[in-house]
């Protein structure tokens, strides 16, 4: 039986794989997290350079929602990806610092690890010394070991079918 401090406790879920869903999965968890009136605060890596339907939802009907972007785009386009990442990763630590809700979104950082503009070990132990109470969900692609093994949750979003394999480009509304 679990004791009422283990009920309490932040979950870390990792969302990863190579289909569509990761984090359209924790969006969705952040609908339902700010329907019990939960704050909830989103760092993407890697996106920022086109707009995304999520982040033009919450910044319109949860102004008061933290909602920032430390990315380029993809890596194969031109700039510091490593510096934005490294922006982001210290934006997050004074959250885990200071953040005082209930969520915290950690957007595209499976693949900004994977791509070795931050350090995995670091960030497993950030991840594990936050405040007790605080509930974090990691997406993206090729999440590294440190993350799995300390996670609550980890979730594997398969590709079995998919339009880009056809020709047919990402579109506003159902991929961004």
């Amino acid at each position: 039986m679990l004791e009422f401090d283990d009920r309490e406790r932040g979950l870390l879920l990792n969302l990863t794989g190579d289909g569509k869903g990761k984090s359209t999965s924790a969006f969705g968890t952040a609908l339902r997290a700010l329907g019990w009136g939960w704050r909830v605060a989103v760092i993407q890596f890697m996106k920022g350079e086109r707009p995304t339907g999520e982040k033009n939802f919450f910044s319109r009907y949860f102004s008061e929602m933290i909602f920032e972007q430390y990315g380029l785009g993809l890596t194969t386009r031109p700039g510091d990806h490593r510096g934005m990442a490294q922006r982001g990763w210290a934006r997050t630590r004074e959250l885990l610092e200071s953040f005082d809700g209930e969520l915290l979104i950690l957007d595209e950082l499976n693949v900004a690890l994977h791509h070795g503009f931050l350090d995995p070990a670091e960030i497993a132990a950030a991840l594990q010394a936050r405040r007790a109470t605080l509930n974090l969900i990691v997406t993206g692609r090729h999440a590294p070991p440190e993350l799995v093994e300390i996670a609550d949750l980890v979730s594997e979003i398969a590709d079995i079918k998919h339009p880009f394999h056809r020709g047919i480009p990402a579109r506003k509304g159902v991929d961004y």
